[in-house]
């Protein structure tokens, strides 16, 4: 996996990109946030000022379960992240708060064909 496409959780906006660098084989590595909405109202939403806060502070951390249809992304001072597929490679991304996963959108896998 490389990237991943955000958008909104109807599905009908784009948010941005998670650029991922995880090595062939492993479980961890480090990821990178692109924040380009279609609609420049979201960026007054509170959950993507969240990614853009991540996308300032640079990489965050990945970890990508064992059945790789999870990701944990960890970035200083934020509430931890996930994305989770179906086997399709569509799902949902959300933050976890008070040990509680919460959808906030729509998730997409952008994998190489190498």
């Amino acid at each position: 996996m490389k990237a991943i496409v955000l958008q909104t959780l109807d599905g009908t906006q784009h948010i941005g990109f998670i650029l991922c660098a995880i090595p062939p084989g492993d479980v961890e590595g480090d990821c990178m946030f692109s924040i380009v909405p279609d609609n420049a109202e979201l960026l007054e939403d509170p959950e993507i000022v969240q990614l853009l806060d991540r996308r300032d502070q640079g990489e965050s951390q990945v970890e990508l379960s064992e059945d790789s249809r999870s990701l944990l992304i960890r970035s200083h001072r934020l509430d931890n992240m996930f994305v989770e597929f179906e086997p399709d490679g569509v799902g949902h991304w959300g933050y976890v708060r008070s040990g509680e996963r919460v959808a906030i959108g729509q998730a997409a896998k952008i994998s190489s064909q190498r």
